[in-house]
């Protein structure tokens, strides 16, 4: 199994400092231990012109967005972003730097949506925030000042999850207009049935244990793994989705989720992209500082966000 040269050290690193395994942490030290690691060196740092978070307020629950604009165009195209982390973990700082690199190198606005998470928020409501930010965005356009008939999703595994399904919803006509859709090893189908699912190299992030472990935070005991806005890679009609750019890791338990959806999409005659990284990881994307070929994923989305808005 290829195994590339910063991925070794980053494993070797998890190793030697015997990094705790996702699933033996409780919700809270997960996140915690991941907010311990959302510091960025300042040579890495990515500046950006216009950073504006915003808060919704809700009956239910509050939710926040984050604006990235790096120039003062009142129709540019606009991407809205999903963070990962399981749905357990993950918020506004955590993929900053992404949502950075993601702004400058494509040229977008850029919303990122900090959804409610598991288990104090179990299913639908990280869909259900990621529905009321979608809607909150197309009908404050006038004060976020944004292109609404160029405007793609983006997100990385839990977050792909959330974009795909905003992406159906769209096509449905039961939201706004999605032109694009990005994702990040999204992951997809909670059945956790296929092939690379056994892929279990010592010291990986994810592995199929801490699927599990995520998917029983974020499940209630009745829901259906089989309900497509739980596994959105098993909804019946992908006819008429917007063009779709998919990454996978080739050290990932989700790579065979991009093959699928890959096929599944072309099926039904839309464009659509998947690139394997061979020898990376799952979460590379968002672990910037320690895994450069992450840099070579974002300037590739970068190109083709870029391509969406040209034929659009």
């Amino acid at each position: 199994m290829k195994i590339d040269d910063d991925t070794k050290q980053f494993i070797k690193l998890r190793l030697e400092n015997n990094a705790p395994e996702v699933e033996d942490l409780s919700p809270i030290e997960l996140r915690e231990m991941r907010a311990s690691m959302a510091a960025v060196p300042p040579e890495h740092q990515v500046q950006i012109n216009h950073i504006k978070d915003i808060l919704i307020k809700s009956e239910n629950r509050d939710l926040k967005l984050r604006e990235y604009s790096n120039n003062n165009n009142d129709d540019q195209p606009l991407i809205i972003f999903f963070h990962g982390g399981g749905f357990v973990m993950g918020d506004l700082d955590s993929h900053d730097l992404l949502c950075r690199h993601l702004t400058k190198k494509s040229e977008c606005k850029l919303i990122a949506v900090d959804y409610s998470l598991a288990p104090e928020y179990k299913f639908p409501c990280s869909l259900e925030d990621s529905i009321n930010a979608v809607n909150y965005i197309f009908e404050n356009n006038k004060q976020i000042k944004f292109n609404q008939n160029k405007v793609i999703v983006c997100g990385d595994s839990a977050g792909g999850n959330l974009a795909l399904i905003i992406s159906i919803l769209s096509k449905e006509k039961k939201l706004p207009n999605i032109i694009g859709q990005i994702l990040f090893y999204p992951w997809i189908d909670f059945t956790m049935s296929r092939l690379s699912m056994s892929i279990n190299l010592n010291g990986l992030i994810v592995k199929k244990s801490t699927l599990h472990y995520f998917a029983d935070h974020y499940l209630n005991d009745n829901d259906d793994i089989t309900n497509w806005k739980i596994s959105p890679l098993l909804y019946s009609d992908f006819n008429g989705m917007p063009i779709t750019h998919i990454y996978g890791a080739g050290l990932d338990p989700l790579v065979d989720e991009g093959y699928a959806l890959m096929k599944r999409l072309k099926s039904f005659e839309n464009e659509v992209h998947y690139k394997v990284y061979e020898g990376q990881m799952h979460a590379f994307v968002s672990n910037i500082v320690s895994l450069p070929t992450s840099i070579d994923c974002i300037d590739e989305a970068s190109v083709a966000i870029k391509k969406i808005i040209q034929i659009n």
